[in-house]
């Protein structure tokens, strides 16, 4: 019974992050995890399906990105989005501009790019505009954490 619940628990906190199985891996890879990206993948995938049992350490990931996204969603309430001629938004996020374009069949491309020029990796496209302005958000916290890695290897990071 306790392995149903922890599974359900743990779908229904893997759906909160809005990520595909792919985009976390990427994530993982980012912070070190030294696997090849398929062998990430099956695993997020065979463990959200209940196929194995889900590592400690993955609950640690998944709860620490929760409360990521929760910090970014607080950290940017203020935030306003502005309007262009083209249907395209986009909104100042301190040292970031954020950036949503629509594309073909209702989907929206999103930008983040840094004052300097740095444009991080742009996320999967997103299904509406709403879903592509909770992407953005939380894919912030990983452009500032690359700024920060960055900044960290010329000698100041701040």
């Amino acid at each position: 019974m306790e392995a149903e619940i922890d599974l359900e628990d743990f779908q229904a906190e893997f759906e909160a992050l809005d990520l595909t199985a792919k985009e976390l891996a990427i994530r993982m890879q980012g912070w070190g995890d030294h696997r090849e990206q398929a062998t990430i993948v099956r695993s997020i995938q065979r463990m959200t399906a209940g196929e194995t049992v889900i590592s400690g350490e993955m609950k640690v990931i998944i709860n620490m990105m929760l409360y990521q996204k929760h910090i970014e969603e607080k950290n940017n309430a203020e935030i306003v989005w502005t309007s262009f001629g083209n249907n395209s938004i986009s909104a100042k996020a301190g040292e970031f501009t954020l950036s949503l374009s629509p594309q073909t069949k209702g989907r929206w491309h999103i930008s983040i790019v840094h004052q300097d020029g740095y444009s991080h990796p742009w996320p999967s496209w997103q299904n509406s505009v709403e879903e592509a302005k909770r992407k953005a958000l939380f894919c912030l916290s990983d452009a500032r954490r690359h700024i920060f890695e960055y900044r960290r290897e010329q000698g100041n990071a701040n």
